[in-house]
């Protein structure tokens, strides 16, 4: 059975958000048990806030979390203390778990004073280094630029300083919820500054297949490509189609298509769901990794399967951690 490498989860969110939580359950489909059945060595945890009132404290919370579930959960989970375990963690009998910030609201309100923000920033990953991603936004504006939902809203005066700040930091930038001017924007930006910073699409399909403002343009995704980034195919079936699981194939033959040998991955984005309505059923948590990697067998080659099951993702993290 091949490794699994996944870009993103909400697991951090749903344990602090919902009453009762437990990562040992089966209400959400990045459930530890769930980790393990389907060979998941490595998994990136979202630290999920919306923008608005109280999304540092919503972030401060995550953080705990994450240290608790590492404190508790140790017949399970690992974290990745030192970059050059990287080769290990394949082999290894515990999932490897790595955080990112969805949405830099998490650190930064929308009236703090920048320079105290960073200051949160640096407190934060001194319990959840190395952090792999950053998103800049959500689904809607902040104060750094525009979400998937906010139409003409590119990079912002704050959304610049914050993308100096990260320059040879070793944290990829996030493109998955940025609109397309926003994400145009640090494309523009990073390659014009001369800014050392990866760009990913952590957990996004593409949109010639699927017509959702969720889901990459070719430029933008042909960008990440070039730039050697990553771009983590989404099991929400709103991302996918309508109602047919199989299309899934069809977004990842895409990614190859448009020269993505190197840049495709998985980003599952499984979330708290009560009605299991948000994802199909071939797709309903990570047990269903090796199904969904026989499924793609038939046309994919070799190389191309390892590669989008760990391979790049594992080559990513090489390149951007050691």
């Amino acid at each position: 059975m091949l490794p699994v490498f996944d870009l993103h989860c909400d697991l951090l969110a749903y344990l602090t958000a919902i009453d009762g939580a437990d990562p040992m359950g089966d209400e959400i489909g990045c459930s530890l048990p769930s980790l393990e059945e389907g060979n998941v060595k490595f998994q990136t945890l979202a630290i999920f806030t919306m923008t608005g009132e109280g999304s540092v404290e919503s972030g401060a919370e995550q953080v705990m979390a994450f240290s608790e579930l590492l404190e508790d959960y140790d017949a399970y989970v690992q974290v990745l203390d030192d970059p050059n375990d990287l080769e290990n963690i394949a082999e290894s009998d515990f999932t490897t778990v790595v955080t990112a910030i969805e949405n830099a609201s998490g650190f930064c309100g929308e009236e703090d004073d920048l320079d105290e923000a960073f200051k949160t920033f640096e407190t934060m990953l001194e319990t959840i280094a190395p952090l792999l991603y950053i998103s800049l936004t959500h689904n809607e504006e902040n104060r750094f630029g525009g979400g998937n939902l906010s139409n003409n809203v590119g990079l912002k005066a704050d959304g610049r300083v914050l993308l100096d700040y990260l320059s040879e930091r070793r944290i990829a930038i996030d493109l998955s919820h940025t609109s397309d001017e926003l994400a145009r924007d640090i494309i523009d930006y990073t390659y014009a500054q001369g800014l050392n910073i990866p760009i990913i699409a952590s957990h996004s399909n593409f949109r010639t297949i699927r017509d959702h403002i969720r889901n990459l343009p070719d430029d933008i995704a042909q960008e990440v490509i070039a730039r050697g980034g990553l771009i983590g195919m989404n099991f929400c079936h709103e991302f996918i189609d309508e109602f047919d699981s199989d299309v899934l194939v069809q977004h990842i033959l895409h990614g190859f298509e448009l020269g993505g040998a190197n840049a495709m991955a998985f980003g599952s984005d499984f979330f708290f769901s009560p009605d299991d309505a948000e994802f199909f059923y071939d797709h309903r948590n990570s047990a269903q990794f090796p199904n969904i990697l026989t499924q793609l067998d038939s046309v994919l080659s070799q190389e191309q399967l390892h590669a989008l099951s760990y391979g790049n993702a594992l080559h990513f993290m090489n390149r951007l951690w050691r």
